[in-house]
């Protein structure tokens, strides 16, 4: 998209924004988009951090490594040829990641959309961009092991479209850290009585579920 179509677009977009309700009239949160596709929507965060070196510089192992190999390693992303040494990147052949991930997309999504090659942000850490992707909300001053002080998208579908605490579910990789603390916010119009049911399959069903939960009785 051109820089100037774009500057345009979001114009209009924010003041759209401005004069719309935050609930619809019809009490919807979001219009209607439509018959849906689907009963239900899984929403997929991957964990970790990306650096810049490796994803819109494309140096691959050239500064964290000193060793001359760069490309792009994220061509769902963006454009560019990918490295042709040293590559541990991928799934499994002969050595871990030597066997790069096929591409998907027959598009960039560089090409589908508008890349901002330079972001400043006083918070990058993981725990902040999750919950940023659950609440819509980047909070500066969130800190680590404090829940969410904005509603999480499982507050909304619960409080707003009526769905039951059964049907909706937060699934981590395990209950360390800050994880968890993201089934609900403390925000007092929505909270623990709209929040999602958390679950860590490799906890309940690992080592840890059976030491405590193999013996367990119905009273």
């Amino acid at each position: 998209m051109k820089r100037r179509s774009f500057i345009k677009k979001s114009s209009l977009a924010s003041a759209a924004a401005i004069s719309i309700p935050f609930i619809l009239p019809s009490g919807r949160l979001f219009a209607a988009s439509g018959m849906r596709m689907a009963d239900h929507v899984v929403l997929v965060a991957f964990a970790g951090g990306v650096r810049q070196q490796e994803s819109i510089l494309q140096r691959y192992l050239d500064d964290s490594q000193s060793y001359p190999s760069s490309g792009n390693i994220l061509y769902n992303l963006f454009d560019g040829s990918a490295p042709t040494d040293k590559i541990v990147y991928g799934t499994n052949n002969i050595i871990n990641g030597d066997t790069p991930i096929p591409k998907i997309l027959s598009q960039t999504l560089q090409n589908q959309g508008t890349t901002f090659r330079e972001v400043n942000a006083s918070a990058v850490g993981h725990y902040a961009g999750v919950n940023a992707m659950l609440t819509g909300n980047y909070m500066y001053t969130q800190g680590l092991r404090n829940k969410p002080t904005m509603p999480t998208i499982f507050e909304y579908l619960r409080r707003h479209q009526g769905e039951k605490a059964t049907k909706t579910w937060f699934v981590g990789n395990g209950i360390g850290n800050s994880i968890p603390l993201l089934d609900y916010s403390t925000h007092a119009d929505y909270g623990a009585s709209y929040g999602a049911n958390f679950l860590a399959p490799t906890i309940t069903f690992g080592s840890d579920g059976e030491k405590h939960l193999k013996n367990a009785k119905v009273y």
